[in-house]
Parts: C-alpha cells; structure tokens; sequence
C-alpha cells in the first residue's frame, strides 16, 4: 500500500519491510517530508502529489507532539490513529474520533474510545535496534530513561533509595549500550503504563524487574517466568530485594532473561505491529471505511475542534502563547497568523 505516516517514526523502517511505499510527515528535518507547521489536508495533499503520491491509507502515529494535522476528517483514504501516551495527552481522545479506526497502546484508556470500536495495539521493540552478539553482561541492575521528569516526580527519589539497597547504574539517553550489558533492567512508570522499556530490555536480554500496574500486563508477561516477580510501585526496598534473591541465582534469572527475549522477538516487535496495521488498513480499504466519515463530516469535524480547544485550555505557559492562541483558532474556525510563524488557518 502507499501509506501516509504522520508523527513518529518507529514504525516507518517495519511498515516498508512488509512492502509498503511509506512517506513519513514530521517536524523533523530529517523526515521525508518536513512540516514546520500543522497543515489542513488540501496543503498536504499538494505537497504529496508534487511526489507523485497518493496515499491509500494514513497512520497518524502519537509521538508526544502537538498535532499536525487540522482536519483528519477530510483525508479521502482510510485513516488510524495509534494513541500512546493518552494518559498525558487527553486531547487524542476527541481527535481521534475524526479516524476511521483507532489503535491504544495502554489498554486501560480503552474504555475512553468505546464509541469508536478501539483496539489494543501494545508497544513493542525496534528489530534493527537489537543486536545478534552480546557482550559480556558485567552490570547487576540498570536503569535508562529520564531521571527527573516532569510527569513523574517520584522516580528519582525511588531510583536513589533502590541504589542505597542494591548497586544501580542510571542513565538517560541511548539505552542499548546499557542494556545488553545488564542482567537485570529496573523499570518505573510514570503511570502505571507499559511503556517501550519494557520491550527493549526483554528483547537486549535482560531480566525485566518492573512494577506491579495493569494495562494488560499480566495478558503481556508472566511474572516469575518471563519477567521477574513484580513490585509495588515505588517500593524501592522490595525491588531490591528480588533484585538481590535472583542475582544471587543465576541459573534462574538467565532462564526468566532468555524466555522474556524469546516471547519479545515473537508477538512484541515492530515488525508484528506494523503486520497488524497494515492488515488493518487493507481491510479498511476493501470496506472503504473511510466513505461513512466523508458523508457526515460537520460531526468528525466537531470531534477535531474539540481536540484543538482542550489543547488551548492546556497551553497555559507564556512561551506556549503562540500555540495556544493557533489552537484557540482552529477550535473557533478562526483565522491566525501567529507573530512566529508564516502561516495562516
């Protein structure tokens, strides 16, 4: 198929092994097509004919940004969202009502999406991210991600306490040097999610210690047998404790390591992902799905203006003033030029 990829790109090398022709739309420089603003449709649309490209389906793929596009409803194909971080991002739940189909990663915000028949797409590892040799594993437990952050307040202060109990590295930044190295990977949430990390240490093989949450964790993984026994949440002795009961039983803390790799590299890949969403936009296609929304759209726009003035009521800090004031008129159907910026909506 010719697929629009919109937003992020962790899904763009899979999508064209299984044989798809994929334009990717981001921010970035580096993406195939650069958008340094949000767009409606019609411009977007020109800018992918002047390629010679006609999309068949479109992904819009959460990458934690704002959105990039101002009117979904109007796209003449069928569209999916894939909704990650919900938690943080309440506007995806209105936004992504202007889609045909809708995928979540967390499968507890479900139940937000029921109207829309959503379905639970889990995330997943990156297959060109994991290397065939290993070195040697001369790191007891690890930990890589971000180390004060906003949303989660409560992760150093548990990070530091585990250390006191047992030896911890911590990292922010690339994780796979760290990884492939670790017998065990530490991981806390900031909501309870099942958050990449999860997948990445499995598949680099190492023992996943995490924290007791839901969002289908026990559907995922299997405690004692693929990832090590949980831990309440930010209970930092008790984390340590099962730290230390497995390293100092090695036999079983490799069989647990090489059964989570095993269960990663076969259903939790981006490889797998993307066969699910590619064979989702193909029968979206044959039913064209995509005609109910094209014949009602004063109500999927209704669902896109909402999205934008949830955004605006959240962009409270003064150097959002610009987006939030670009929001505030996409929600009203009113024109801006912001003092920053070229474009008008």
């Amino acid at each position: 198929m010719n697929i629009l990829l919109i937003g992020g790109s962790y899904l763009l090398a899979a999508l064209r092994k299984k044989g798809n022709t994929v334009i990717h739309c981001n921010h970035y420089p580096n993406s195939d097509l650069q958008l340094t603003h949000p767009v409606v449709w019609n411009r977007l649309a020109s800018l992918l004919e002047a390629r010679g490209f006609i999309p068949d389906a479109c992904l819009y793929a959460d990458d934690g940004n704002l959105p990039l596009l101002l009117d979904p409803q109007h796209l003449p194909c069928p569209t999916i969202f894939y909704s990650i971080d919900t938690y943080c991002n309440p506007w995806h739940v209105p936004y992504a009502r202007s889609f045909d189909h809708i995928f979540v990663a967390q499968k507890d915000f479900l139940q937000l999406f029921t109207d829309e028949n959503p379905e639970w797409l889990p995330l997943f590892c990156l297959e060109n991210n994991i290397p065939q040799d290993f070195p040697e594993r001369d790191l007891a437990v690890s930990f890589v991600g971000t180390l004060e952050h906003k949303n989660n307040p409560g992760r150093k202060p548990f990070l530091q306490k585990f250390n006191e109990y047992t030896p911890l590295v911590m990292r922010s930044g690339n994780y796979i040097p760290i990884f492939q190295r670790s017998r065990i990977v530490l991981n806390q949430t900031a909501f309870g999610e099942i958050n990449f990390r999860c997948f990445e240490a499995m598949a680099l093989g190492a023992a996943l210690l995490m924290e007791k949450c839901a969002n289908g964790m026990d559907e995922l993984f299997h405690p004692g047998i693929d990832i090590l026994p949980v831990f309440t949440r930010n209970d930092a002795a008790e984390a340590a404790r099962i730290a230390r009961i497995f390293l100092n039983h090695p036999a079983a803390l490799e069989r647990i390591a090489a059964s989570g790799r095993e269960l990663v590299l076969a259903r939790h890949t981006d490889f797998v992902r993307a066969g699910a969403i590619t064979d989702t936009a193909t029968k979206l296609a044959l039913e064209q799905a995509h005609l109910p929304r094209l014949n009602a759209m004063e109500k999927y726009e209704a669902y896109a203006r909402t999205a934008f003035g949830m955004l605006a009521a959240e962009l409270n800090a003064e150097q959002m003033k610009d987006y939030r004031d670009f929001f505030f008129a996409a929600a009203t159907g009113k024109r801006y030029r912001p003092a920053n910026g070229p474009y008008i909506i």
